[in-house]
């Protein structure tokens, strides 16, 4: 038979059916798309209803993970977020949250007791270890989940980084049973969590740290303030005078002490520091109208309110900022910071003190000076008494009597001339440095130390360097008398009595020297560093205080000058004084 034809009819009827198919199945598929659109516009909306309620961690966390456990029906979720502890860049982050749905447990765990945990993932990772998206592993082995416990069999797992553009957040993980693994529509849904998870997360954190930031500037501005009152009070109380000068050496702090030497603290803003000074060009850098040089020490004078000279020492430190000679510009942004603090010490007191301290050592000294004045003295009063007896029976001429006489007057200026010397040294010190030549100085003092009664078996050699010319020196008579003779009592007491004893006069590059040498048993290695020691001595009880040669440093010292000691055991001694050489008058002085 022969088929029979379609008719257009049927044929286009055929059409229409197959495209309102289509039309059907293509609206179906917009309805499926739409309500999942739906579906996750409300989870969106419902989540981040949740999450926007609260401004804290731990209770985010909770509302994070009982939401995303109740959406996506999952029995285990953990929360890990990076931190200082967590070193995320080797993929270390802390536990911080848990949650056992079956249980409704949720557990928040302090950073400073949480373990760091670290797996190495299968799939792409960034720099940081953690999965770059979203990560499934739909049969895991039990370590992998950190809430796993002993017995567990292995586990469906996401692994859901939380981020934020700028940066990892952290990562929460969900756990189900192998058998209930996780869809691409779970996947999908969990996708959406994860980004309205990082953004609220990425809020709480920031309001979080904003919030620490805060607390630890309180803090701090608290802490500030308790030791600005206490370096308030600290300088008030200090028992030193305290100043503060700016650039331009002008006063812009004084704390109380200075106000004790008569200034009224608000007279002293603003004024030139340098002018309280009696002699402000002899402090080495120290210009008018500069500040002060830092880190140095200066003895000055200064004048109180009062007109009184007060001796100070200064010490000078710079306490903020740094000043550049050639810096910005005066009233530049670095100037405001810039502060010079001058700590002054009344040395007045501690002056006399040691003026009296110096005195006692040479009233010390004479009294073993005293007997051999005794026996020096004694030998022209009887020279003086027998005369006299010659002249009271009568002399046979007029020649005689006249001779008689003049003996008796020559043996009267002797006894002044012994008392005017030892006078002379017992007298307290003018403290005034005077030139000298030690050429002539030298010789008088040794004349009056050669007849004592423990110089009798001494012999004292004076070289008096005389190819040199003159050995000048600026320095206090008396305390070259008393530098000479604590040495040489100590170089006669250490001889017993029987040696030698001389002195040398000598020269250095801008340095005159005077070497006191003796012929005793030397000094031990192990107490020649303690020589200078105040109250160190080696002598018996009451036969010396152990200041004589302290104080010979300290007279040194104060000319500028250097003392030393050179000695071997069996011997002598050799004390050798450098003092600083004055130019002759019409020669200009060294650099």
């Amino acid at each position: 038979m022969m088929p029979v034809s379609a008719s257009p009819e049927l044929v286009r009827l055929k059409e229409l059916e197959s495209k309102l198919d289509i039309y059907k199945s293509t609206l179906a598929e917009i309805y499926r798309q739409y309500d999942q659109k739906l579906e996750e516009l409300s989870l969106v909306r419902r989540l981040g209803d949740a999450l926007r309620s609260t401004r804290e961690l731990e209770a985010l966390a909770r509302t994070l993970l009982e939401n995303v456990a109740q959406e996506a029906a999952i029995d285990r979720l953990t929360l890990m977020l990076t931190g200082e502890e967590a070193e995320p860049d080797r993929g270390r982050l802390l536990i911080r949250a848990a949650y056992w749905a079956d249980q409704e447990i949720f557990t928040y765990f302090d950073p400073a007791r949480s373990e760091p945990w670290s797996l190495d993932l299968p799939g792409e990772r960034d720099r940081t270890g953690v999965p770059a998206a979203p990560l499934t592993i739909l049969s895991a082995a039990p370590e992998y989940d950190p809430l796993n416990r002993p017995g567990d069999q292995a586990r469906s797992l996401v692994f859901l980084p939380l981020r934020v553009p700028d940066r990892l957040l952290g990562l929460l993980v969900l756990s189900r049973p192998e058998s209930r693994p996780f869809t691409p529509d779970d996947e999908r849904v969990l996708a959406i969590m994860g980004d309205q998870a990082g953004s609220a997360l990425a809020n709480v954190l920031l309001f979080d740290d904003l919030t620490r930031v805060n607390l630890r500037l309180v803090e701090s501005e608290g802490r500030a303030r308790r030791a600005s009152g206490y370096l308030s009070r600290l300088l008030e109380t200090a028992n030193d005078a305290i100043f503060t000068l700016d650039r331009r050496g002008l006063i812009t702090y004084a704390n109380r002490k200075a106000a004790q030497w008569g200034w009224p603290k608000e007279t002293l803003t603003g004024r030139e520091f340098r002018k309280f000074l009696t002699e402000p060009d002899s402090l080495p850098g120290w210009r008018a109208g500069d500040p002060p040089p830092t880190d140095q020490i200066f003895e000055a004078v200064l004048t109180d309110a009062a007109g009184r000279k007060m001796d100070v020492l200064l010490s000078t430190s710079q306490v903020e900022g740094r000043y550049e000679a050639d810096g910005p510009e005066e009233g530049g942004p670095d100037e405001a910071h810039t502060s010079w603090m001058v700590l002054a010490t009344d040395l007045t007191e501690h002056r006399q003190l040691e003026r009296q301290l110096i005195h006692s050592e040479k009233l010390a000294s004479i009294g073993l000076l005293a007997a051999g004045v005794a026996h020096e003295v004694g030998n022209p009063l009887s020279a003086i008494s027998g005369y006299a007896q010659i002249l009271e029976a009568g002399a046979e001429s007029e020649a005689e009597r006249r001779e008689y006489l003049g003996a008796i007057l020559n043996q009267t200026g002797r006894i002044q001339k012994i008392l005017r010397e030892l006078l002379d040294y017992s007298r307290p010190s003018s403290g005034l440095a005077a030139e000298l030549d030690l050429a002539e100085t030298l010789p008088r003092t040794l004349n009056m130390i050669r007849a004592q009664k423990i110089f009798r078996q001494v012999e004292v050699v004076l070289d008096l360097d005389p190819d040199h010319g003159p050995h000048l020196v600026s320095l206090d008579p008396d305390h070259l008398t008393q530098i000479t003779v604590i040495i040489a009592l100590n170089a006669a007491q250490a001889m017993g009595g029987r040696g030698r004893f001389e002195v040398a006069l000598g020269r250095q590059p801008g340095w005159v020297t005077v070497s006191f040498t003796d012929t005793g048993p030397g000094i031990p290695m192990d107490i020649a560093g303690r020589l200078f020691d105040p109250f160190f001595t080696t002598k018996n009880p009451g036969e010396g205080t152990g200041l004589g040669l302290s104080i010979c440093q300290r007279l040194v010292d104060g000319c500028q000058g250097r003392i030393e000691v050179q000695s071997q055991p069996g011997r002598g001694a050799t004390f050798i004084v450098r003092l600083p050489e004055s130019p002759p008058a019409g020669r200009e002085s060294r650099p």
